[in-house]
């Protein structure tokens, strides 16, 4: 049998719908993408979703449909509660409006913490890893007395904060690149060498024995230039400090042993 032209159109259309439907029934059909966070392996808490998989692409609403934590306790816990839309918050927004917080820093690492606090479950943050004093409030039913005055210890005010960001800035483009260099150099003491942290620098880097080729690696990109951050460079080409930092610190832990 031969089909005209004006019967093909409707059986198309007819065979696109149905296949549509198909999926839908079956629950196949997705108009969103869906983040899940890989599980523990082993122990107590095998087969539950890890928080320490949490990434920086990860959504306010990802981390409430994978952890059950609340949007509005995020937002409270990190000062977001007053933006337009809580739940499409990413978590590597946070490296772009804290960042780097006298020795700590409030990042990616800050939410996979508070959200192992909220649930009980287990995860060591990186020991430069800070939250936001805010966070303080929404955990305070569910920490002991004792949980909580360890975690207060590693906690700073959102108070002045953005006050204090913005004086930094204005410092940084007053000055002239030979005065932030030395200035750099001043601020960092022994006690740091090889502690690759936002404030490290490329030069720094390179210092300590790391080429190159791992650096570029690492971030996927050209090395910056000497005086230039790590984390300056990364927001600069939207890339997530957290996840580099864990791969310059394996590079230089590498190169330094060889010395």
């Amino acid at each position: 049998m031969t089909l005209r032209s004006k019967h093909i159109l409707p059986i198309v259309l007819a065979a696109f719908l149905i296949g549509i439907g198909g999926t839908i029934i079956f629950n196949l059909w997705q108009t969103t993408s869906s983040k899940v966070p890989a599980a523990y392996t082993s122990g107590e808490f095998a087969g539950e979703y890890n928080p320490g998989d949490i990434r920086g692409s990860y959504s306010f609403g990802d981390i409430e449909e994978a952890f059950a934590v609340p949007v509005a306790g995020l937002a409270e816990a990190f000062g977001v509660e007053d933006s337009e839309n809580p739940a499409a918050f990413l978590c590597k927004s946070l490296e772009e409006m804290y960042g780097q917080v006298g020795d700590g820093e409030i990042g990616t690492d800050s939410v996979r913490w508070f959200v192992a606090l909220y649930t009980g479950l287990p995860y060591t943050p990186e020991e430069d890893t800070l939250l936001p004093s805010t966070a303080l409030s929404v955990l305070q039913e569910r920490l002991s007395e004792t949980e909580l005055e360890e975690v207060k210890a590693k906690t700073v005010s959102l108070a002045g904060l953005a006050a204090a960001v913005e004086n930094e800035e204005t410092a940084k483009d007053e000055a002239a690149p030979e005065a932030a260099a030395a200035e750099q150099a001043d601020t960092h003491t022994e006690s740091e060498a090889g502690e690759v942290k936002g404030k490290t620098t490329f030069g720094e880097l390179q210092s300590w024995g790391v080429g190159k080729e791992e650096i570029e690696e690492a971030l996927g990109l050209p090395v910056g230039k000497a005086g230039v951050t790590v984390r300056d460079y990364c927001t600069e080409n939207g890339i997530e400090f957290s996840t580099v930092k864990e791969a310059l610190q394996a590079a230089v832990d590498r190169a330094m042993d060889k010395q």
